[in-house]
């Protein structure tokens, strides 16, 4: 990746996952927005999107679907999702799977995203 901003990060959630798993969290400390991409054969699967604040109680964070608009909590298809991670200790994709084989790649910046993510 070229010209990174100061403080992003980038993390490998999941690799060719194929069975129920947490994955690898991003730590959001510095961060505002995490930027979610999920690809693969998601023939089957559920993606969590979760966050935490004392690093034990997750609890689901909203979501804008970048391809359709759509806000969620959870994803079942390929695309790009964006969500607010300010005052968040770590944030998720937890993947609850039956078949298929699952990625998930996670860029957080320390730059608010245009787009607000609330509830309608």
């Amino acid at each position: 990746m070229s010209n990174p901003i100061a403080g992003e990060q980038f993390v490998t959630m999941h690799t060719a996952a194929g069975a129920n798993a947490n994955g690898t969290v991003l730590p959001c400390v510095g961060l505002s927005t995490a930027c979610v991409q999920l690809f693969g054969t998601l023939t089957s699967v559920i993606f969590y999107f979760e966050g935490t604040v004392d690093g034990t109680n997750w609890v689901g964070v909203l979501g804008w679907n970048r391809n359709t608009g759509v806000k969620a909590l959870t994803a079942t298809a390929a695309g790009l999702y964006v969500f607010d991670v300010a005052g968040l200790t770590s944030f998720r994709a937890r993947l609850a799977w039956t078949t298929g084989s699952a990625d998930a790649v996670c860029k957080g910046t320390p730059l608010s995203t245009s787009t607000l993510v609330t509830a309608a």
